[in-house]
């Protein structure tokens, strides 16, 4: 927000302010913004200014905002709804993207000038993410300027197979060090489960990297067939080596993820040996 001001007012006279406002660093709809005045008015040397107003949006979305969701490995798509935001007519002169994710369908006129249909489709992704791209409109609005509007669209490729917990499986130094006393194995446990009530696959291999083959041993248990899995990982004796870490795959008939990857850690800190002087 910038002000402007009257530098000097006569006694007795009237002095502006000019207040501007990019709205387009704006957040929100309704804004209030407060502006100091300073003066040397021994009486009233400084005095605050709230100034209210509403930004009105060329063009609105429904939904707010612009989401394509679904399971990664397939493409996803939406369809939105663009709507005249102020008492300007508008005109959808072109459609664009700026980046090359983002497939635009054709753009249907609802009511002329004041609200469109739009189809969208991101391209499928065989992996898990979260991508934000532009899209892009030049419009010509009725009192005769041609703009620039920015969307952003968020396209989110969930994962086909959930693992809980995400993080990297760790046998810490506390749990590990019971194995000294004769204590019972140590069990921890994957749950391995489709990202939505559709995918069906099954678990059907565990391997272990070879330099963690030795201290680690896995098994695999049915929680709901075609659903659901967990998959054990038993560590049975104590290791020599202060730090024992290494990949773990879970293999899978899935089409998409036939093959998923977590970090295993054992931490064996070994007691310090007494030295005689």
């Amino acid at each position: 927000m910038v002000a402007d001001h009257d530098d000097q007012i006569p006694p007795g006279g009237v002095g502006t302010v000019t207040v501007t406002l990019d709205a387009k660093k704006a957040r929100g709809k309704n804004i209030t913004k407060t502006v100091t005045v300073f003066s040397n008015d021994p009486e009233n040397p400084e005095y605050k200014l709230s100034i209210k107003g509403t930004i009105l949006e060329i063009l609105e979305t429904r939904p707010l905002a612009l989401k394509l969701q679904g399971l990664a490995g397939g493409d996803l798509s939406n369809s939105f709804t663009f709507t005249a935001g102020s008492p300007l007519d508008v005109e959808i002169v072109e459609i664009k993207s700026r980046g090359s994710l983002l497939d635009i369908g054709e753009l249907e006129e609802v009511i002329v000038g004041r609200e469109w249909n739009l189809s969208l489709t991101a391209k499928a992704n065989a992996r898990p993410a979260l991508i934000k791209e532009k899209l892009v409109m030049e419009v010509l609005t009725s009192d005769g300027e041609e703009r620039t509007l920015d969307f952003l669209v968020q396209v989110d490729h969930r994962p086909r197979i959930v693992l809980q917990p995400k993080q990297n499986l760790k046998f810490l130094n506390r749990e590990t060090s019971k194995l000294l006393g004769g204590g019972e194995p140590l069990e921890k446990s994957i749950l391995v489960t489709g990202g939505d009530k559709t995918v069906e696959f099954e678990v059907t291999g565990v391997l272990l990297d070879p330099k963690i083959a030795d201290a680690f041993q896995t098994r695999i248990e049915v929680v709901s067939p075609q659903k659901s899995y967990r998959v054990w990982v038993t560590l049975s004796e104590y290791q020599s080596k202060p730090t024992v870490l290494g990949k773990l795959k879970i293999q899978t008939n899935d089409k998409v993820r036939s093959e998923i990857s977590v970090w295993v850690m054992g931490q064996f800190r070994q007691a310090a040996k007494k030295t005689s002087r």
